[in-house]
């Protein structure tokens, strides 16, 4: 039951933001409230376990791709570089967003797996620079530009200028990633 209330609120998420209630998580499944505060005591403890999986999922997720021999180094590094979760609501800036300001200790566990989780970047970085596919540069500058342009991305305040809709995460990563990896030159 509890796998389905997550799945439940990740679809309340995906339609109605984090402004969802345990009556709307509730109605999708059919089942009363009382039932579902019997696996989970609030709101937050949902979006808690929903953090979490997410942040296990991309860890997973980027363990996968460094075994991943069928992967060359620099396509294993991109994808390594945009992994997200895959069904869950974070891929959402507004979503990131709402959650950095309204629940700050589930942010947390985001902003710590952002900030922390550089050891199999890193690996491949070196093994970029060792094998010659990458110039020689400064890493922990490279995760600083990475991690400052990540969390720009998601600050409402800095919201696309052009008037347009915010861009999905992994189509903000990507192009992102894009930039970083390549640069703006143009290549002959």
């Amino acid at each position: 039951m509890k796998e389905r209330i997550m799945q439940a609120a990740v679809q309340e998420m995906n339609y109605r933001g984090l402004r969802f209630s345990i009556r709307d998580v509730a109605g999708r499944l059919g089942i009363s409230t009382k039932t579902l505060y019997q696996h989970f005591g609030s709101k937050e403890e949902i979006i808690a376990a929903v953090v979490e999986r997410a942040v296990t999922e991309m860890t997973e997720a980027e363990e996968k791709l460094m075994e991943d021999s069928s992967l060359a180094l620099l396509d294993k590094l991109h994808q390594a570089l945009i992994v997200l979760p895959r069904g869950v609501a974070f891929n959402d800036i507004q979503i990131l967003s709402e959650l950095k300001m309204r629940y700050p200790d589930q942010w947390e566990v985001v902003q710590t797996h952002i900030d922390k989780g550089w050891d199999n970047i890193r690996v491949l970085f070196r093994e970029g620079v060792d094998s010659g596919l990458l110039r020689d540069f400064d890493v922990e500058l490279f995760i600083q530009i990475y991690v400052g342009a990540w969390y720009r991305l998601m600050d409402p305040e800095h919201a696309d200028q052009s008037g347009q809709p915010a861009k999905p995460m992994e189509q903000a990563l990507t192009g992102m990633v894009d930039i970083l990896m390549s640069g703006i030159h143009r290549t002959k």
